[in-house]
C-alpha cells in the first residue's frame, strides 16, 4: 500500500529535518554531480518542493513521489521512494532531474 499526499509531504518535511533519513543511489549521485544539484537543493527540495507525481506503487511494489522546487534559480525534481526500515523511515533519492 502506498502513502496519501499529505503522509508523503509529512515524511519528506520530518526526513528535510533530519537528514540522516536521506540515502541517495549511486544513480542519483552521478546525475547530481552530472546536473550540479547539491545537496543542499536536495534538502530545500523535501521541505519546500511540491509533490508532481505521485505518490504511486512501482513495478516493484515501492512507493515513490516526484518532488520539485525552484531553489538556487533553477528547477530541480527528485524521484523519491519512501522506505520503512526497523531503525525507522528513510526517504531514498532514486534520481534527480
Amino acid at each position: 500500500m502506498c502513502l496519501t499526499l499529505t503522509e508523503a509531504k509529512q515524511k519528506l518535511r520530518a526526513s528535510a529535518r533530519d537528514t540522516s533519513r536521506i540515502k541517495l543511489t549511486t544513480h542519483a549521485k552521478e546525475r547530481m554531480k552530472e546536473r550540479c544539484i547539491s545537496m543542499k537543493q536536495i534538502i530545500c527540495c523535501f521541505e519546500h518542493g511540491d509533490i508532481t507525481e505521485g505518490p504511486y506503487l512501482d513495478a516493484r511494489g515501492t512507493c515513490k513521489a516526484n518532488v520539485s522546487v525552484r531553489t538556487a534559480g533553477e528547477y530541480i525534481t527528485a524521484t523519491v521512494a519512501f522506505k520503512e526500515t526497523a531503525n525507522g523511515d528513510l526517504s531514498v533519492v532514486v534520481t534527480t532531474f
